[in-house]
């Protein structure tokens, strides 16, 4: 299906100037060159787009030589990345066969099955892609399981795309989908996470978490499944990848699933951290400013407003009234600490630092200074009018009269 549809007017002006010199200049080499996939789809959508494919009936060898500046990226998938004013083009060579209509036969998707030439302004859809996006259809091209088949991470591009596009498999698709779930284990980890990252940050990732948890997929990622409400807690918190992991991954410990789908150790860290101290309310007497104070040090101030974010996500559709109470009461107290002054919850805040300490107590450096400042800090935690160079250090030497660490050994190798 060729068309010249009115609606479809602005796109040729939604092509960057130095893409469409591009394609111009393939044309004028003798080969066929169109844009292709994700960036003639969201141009159908009327959405922006920043990055550019072309397919070309060009060898890459041809590419290359009327491009200089070309980078050959991908040469055994016929890939040459040019760089452009408005950024990197990749340049593939038609797969499957040396027409433009052997190359949309392969693709994964009808809606990514499009190509359009900016040069006529021709939208070459043989697969009905655009009548699929108004319908908010979701279909393979072709047979769904020769498609995944293919590759199998398109499984979790489809899902990745009803997180994003707002749209819902068809049922042979859906199918296709959950007898492709035991060949997720052939497919490269980084891939895998590239494609969960893009989902859990889309505008309706509870919806793409639902299509992997229907067809098997999310079992077979994970060893396991999330807590049975994980689409819709997922959808209520912020879009952060760690926060919206912990969403999902309630129930499970996380640095195993997380560690052999190559997620990086900082987000692995951090979801951890954030399902060790959730749920937030179950962690804190809210009627106890220093219960809630020892809190905010365990978990860390920048933390405390993501794990409320979660855990209100995870009460939203619960009818537990005490629950909604004690976590709106834990809020409060939080706010009223915050709001009674600076927090000494750490080392650094103490009004005396190590070296005070170790003045004070006539000693060296060692463990017991560490101790000192951990007791110090417990100090404030109970009684924050207590942070000041006076008042921590009575509170210090009364605890070296009967601490254990005060030995001859460690009394006067540096002090005063």
């Amino acid at each position: 299906m060729v068309s010249r549809p009115s609606a479809f007017h602005g796109a040729t002006d939604a092509v960057p100037a130095p893409v469409r010199l591009l394609l111009a200049r393939l044309l004028a080499g003798g080969h066929e060159a169109v844009l292709v996939g994700g960036c003639v789809r969201d141009l159908v959508r009327g959405a922006r787009v920043t990055d550019f494919d072309v397919a070309t009936s060009a060898p890459p060898e041809a590419v290359l030589a009327l491009f200089p500046r070309a980078i050959p990226i991908g040469l055994h998938h016929g890939t040459v990345m040019i760089p452009t004013a408005t950024g990197p083009v990749d340049v593939t060579t038609y797969r499957a066969g040396p027409r433009l209509d052997d190359d949309l036969a392969h693709r994964d998707f009808t809606v990514n099955a499009m190509a359009w030439d900016p040069v006529t302004e021709r939208l070459i859809d043989p697969y009905e892609g655009r009548a699929d996006l108004r319908a908010g259809r979701l279909r393979a091209v072709g047979d769904p399981r020769a498609r995944l088949g293919e590759d199998p991470l398109r499984a979790l591009r489809a899902a990745r795309m009803v997180a994003s596009l707002e749209l819902e498999p068809d049922a042979p698709l859906e199918e296709a989908l959950a007898a492709a779930a035991a060949r997720l284990e052939g497919v490269a980890r980084e891939r895998i996470r590239r494609e969960l990252e893009a989902l859990l940050l889309a505008p309706r990732a509870g919806a793409g978490l639902a299509l992997l948890r229907r067809t098997g997929l999310e079992r077979a990622l994970l060893s396991g499944q999330g807590s049975p409400d994980a689409p819709g807690v997922v959808d209520r918190v912020p879009v952060e990848l760690p926060i919206r992991l912990a969403a999902w991954l309630r129930g499970l410990d996380p640095r195993g699933p997380l560690a052999r789908l190559r997620f990086s150790r900082g987000t692995v860290q951090e979801t951890a951290r954030l399902l060790d101290h959730h749920p937030l309310d179950d962690r804190a007497d809210p009627g106890s400013e220093v219960t809630v104070r020892r809190l905010l040090r365990r978990v860390g101030e920048e933390r405390v407003g993501a794990l409320f974010a979660l855990r209100e996500a995870e009460l939203a559709e619960t009818p537990d009234a005490a629950a909604h109470a004690r976590l709106a009461a834990l809020r409060e107290t939080v706010a009223r600490v915050r709001r009674s002054g600076a927090l000494a919850l750490r080392r650094r805040d103490l009004a005396l630092d190590g070296r005070a300490v170790m003045t004070i107590l006539g000693c060296g450096p060692g463990p017991h200074v560490g101790s000192a400042l951990d007791f110090l800090t417990e100090e404030v935690i109970r009684e924050p009018a207590c942070n000041t160079p006076e008042g921590l250090r009575a509170r210090l030497e009364a605890w070296w009269r009967t601490s254990p660490a005060a030995t001859p050994e460690t009394v006067g190798r540096g002090g005063a």
